[in-house]
């Protein structure tokens, strides 16, 4: 008798989507000010002036002792505003297939590729701070670098979930 049982990753798939169901009926009605397009397209240019912050103060370690703790806040306060933008854009970067419709898988997956992009795009350019940096006998590289390199991948991370935050229109009811 040859009994077909689902696979494990597809066991995964539905509990992800059933946790995902429930988080979004527990997170719907959670921070209503910042749902609308306009507010959160705010937010994600302050998400933009983070990074950038980030950036910048990682790249002036070398020079500034102090930089790495500016650095440090920035980055804290981002990665809570991150949550902050999942919650207000019903985490639809991140969200299973089955819990989307046949757009929003399409729009989902386009903002993961840019997303890769960008990531493999900064990722190469910390990288790239960091060989070169090596090359020239940079002080502090090692924490300057590791501070590119974490707020390049947070960056890359947290594209799809801005990119949907700003395209999505605001949410209509008459549209069920």
């Amino acid at each position: 008798m040859n009994t077909h049982s689902p696979s494990i990753f597809s066991r995964y798939q539905e509990a992800r989507t059933r946790l995902f169901l429930e988080n979004e009926k527990t997170y719907a009605n959670w921070l209503p000010g910042l749902r609308a397009q306009k507010r959160r397209r705010a937010f994600v240019t302050i998400l933009l002036v983070l990074l950038t912050a980030s950036a910048g103060f990682a790249l002036s370690d070398p020079l500034f002792e102090w930089a790495i703790g500016f650095w440090g806040i920035c980055y804290i306060v981002f990665a809570f505003a991150t949550i902050v933008l999942g919650i207000v854009s019903n985490r639809r970067a991140e969200a299973p297939v089955e819990a989307l419709d046949e757009l929003e898988v399409q729009l989902r997956n386009q903002a993961r590729s840019i997303g890769l992009t960008v990531t493999q795009v900064l990722g190469t350019a910390a990288a790239a701070y960091l060989f070169l940096g090596s090359i020239f006998g940079a002080t502090n590289l090692g924490i300057s670098g590791g501070a590119l390199m974490l707020t390049a991948l947070s960056t890359g991370g947290a594209t799809p979930a801005m990119l949907l935050a700003w395209t999505t229109p605001d949410y209509d009811p008459e549209d069920g």
